[in-house]
């Protein structure tokens, strides 16, 4: 299965996977997660409230070989505490993820699962200066 092409102002382009060190891994992690903190908070928001706790689930390759954060192309998921997404992704977790998922406060944080291309996980607790039920209620006010 190749890597499906990617639209462009100039065409469709294809990404090629290339193996990042880890440090710029990271990084480019964190700045998906700062660029999209409101997003993922709302998102986290709108499904913590239909299917109580759990983790936003982000694949790694929607966002990691592109110049800058975008949300073109973005696609969450939600696991759910006792859901199929979780008990699927979780043989990756490391004992911190559990311990979030336990302890995090859903209207101050949100845990976020980035599906690494290679396989495995890479966990984040993330919170910002909007509340995450702020962000759900400015985005459903945008949409209106």
């Amino acid at each position: 299965m190749g890597t499906p092409p990617l639209a462009s102002a100039h065409g469709n382009v294809t990404v090629l996977p290339m193996e990042l060190p880890q440090e710029e891994r990271i990084r480019r992690h964190k700045s998906f997660l700062a660029a999209n903190q409101e997003l993922l908070a709302a998102f986290a928001w709108e499904h913590y409230q239909k299917d109580g706790r759990g983790m936003v689930v982000v694949p790694e390759a929607d966002f990691i070989h592109l110049p800058t954060p975008t949300l073109k192309g973005l696609r969450f998921a939600y696991a759910a505490k006792d859901g199929d997404l979780l008990k699927e992704i979780s043989t990756h977790f490391e004992e911190k993820e559990w311990g979030w998922l336990g302890s995090y406060d859903p209207d101050r944080q949100v845990i976020v699962i980035i599906v690494r291309e290679g396989g495995g996980t890479s966990g984040y607790l993330i919170g910002g200066r909007m509340r995450p039920s702020e962000a759900w209620a400015r985005r459903q006010a945008g949409q209106n």
